[in-house]
């Protein structure tokens, strides 16, 4: 399936994914707490075969993508929606929770992030100029980017981050909001 090892978060993430195909190989942070030996791991997965954070989407999860993406350059994002990852209860969210179909499409949409890239960097006031902030359509608006742009839904000052952070030009949220 995918040539790259998968991070994720715990050992039920990986058990689900390997539940769908036993070949993908995965590394999990046990947390939010990373180690330096698991940095290390990844880093050496990332310069072997390279490497897919596929965290839970959540705070803790949003924390560790990037706490990983500074320390190992050069890695791949994959995003699933919270909606998909609620458990039967309600009363968690994880990648665990999630369907065979929506993990999947989320791994299938990776972000790569090429450090020799160097975009120009969006500006609020070009957020604010394309109606993603400050407007009375803005969050639906930030909605459509950030589920055509395979983002987690977010406030204008965090996707600004992300669309810079992830080099997606101008261009392509442009594209989105036609």
């Amino acid at each position: 399936m995918l040539k790259e090892i998968i991070v994720v978060e715990g050992l039920h993430d990986v058990q689900k994914l390997q539940s769908i195909d036993p070949f993908i190989e995965c590394i999990f942070t046990n947390g939010s707490e990373i180690s330096p030996k698991t940095i290390e791991l990844i880093k050496q997965a990332q310069q072997a075969r390279g490497v897919i954070l596929f965290m839970d989407p959540d705070f803790p999860g949003r924390k560790i993508t990037q706490t990983i993406m500074a320390l190992v350059p050069n890695v791949k994002v994959a995003f699933i929606e919270k909606q998909k990852t609620i458990s039967k209860n309600g009363k968690k969210v994880g990648i665990e929770h999630a369907s065979k179909a929506d993990i999947l499409e989320a791994l299938s949409h990776f972000h790569s992030i090429d450090e020799s890239k160097k975009l120009p960097v969006i500006t609020m006031t070009e957020l604010y100029q394309l109606g993603l902030c400050g407007q009375p359509h803005s969050f639906e608006s930030r909605a459509k980017v950030s589920q055509a742009l395979h983002l987690p839904p977010t406030n204008a000052k965090t996707l600004l981050k992300w669309l810079n952070m992830l080099r997606i030009s101008l261009s392509q949220v442009k594209e989105v909001l036609l």
